[in-house]
């Protein structure tokens, strides 16, 4: 059985540095993946004091890919994958949210050209 391809509306290819590695057993036995993907921020206006030129982005992966995304780490890459907006709670009571990508593809970035182009 294939699995079910998200909607188009919510994908997203991001290129950055692999980072924050981390592998989980998931309750059903499956092996999964949360990670960070280290992107520059864009200079959008004047330089100022005290801003953090990268961003992390947090990654999650689970399957085959898990192993696949591990054997990065620390390198520039391309990945792809689904939007999700999570969020947490405290005593019940809605706290914060975050944005994650549940990575599909990862592929590394063979020269610091490419990891800013784009396909059409």
């Amino acid at each position: 059985m294939e699995p079910k391809q998200p909607p188009d509306f919510n994908r997203a290819r991001v290129s950055g540095r692999l980072q924050q590695l981390r592998k989980r057993w998931t309750p059903d036995g499956s092996l999964a993946l949360i990670a960070e993907l280290v992107t520059e921020r864009p200079r959008l206006g004047p330089v100022r004091a005290g801003v953090q030129d990268e961003q992390p982005l947090p990654l999650r992966a689970s399957g085959d890919i898990v192993n696949h995304i591990a054997s990065l780490e620390g390198q520039q890459v391309v990945i792809e994958g689904c939007l999700r907006r999570r969020f947490y709670s405290r005593d019940g009571q809605p706290c914060w949210g975050q944005m994650e990508i549940w990575v599909d593809l990862c592929r590394a970035v063979e020269s610091a050209g490419e990891s800013h182009r784009t396909r059409d």
